[in-house]
């Protein structure tokens, strides 16, 4: 019964760490996302001050 009770332990700290990895994975795309979101939006801005100045 105690062996039992070691595998549980083992399956259940697994567990817990796989679910710990994958939500920090998703909370670190989600900041990445974000993050290109805004250098996108930038870069758009100089290219249309670009394109003005040129005009």
């Amino acid at each position: 019964m105690g062996d039992f009770i070691t595998f549980l332990m083992w399956v259940l700290t697994v567990l817990l760490v796989f679910v710990m990895v994958v939500g920090f994975d998703r909370q670190m795309m989600d900041k990445n996302k974000k993050r290109d979101e805004i250098m996108a939006k930038r870069k758009e801005m100089k290219d249309k001050i670009k394109n003005g100045e040129k005009q």
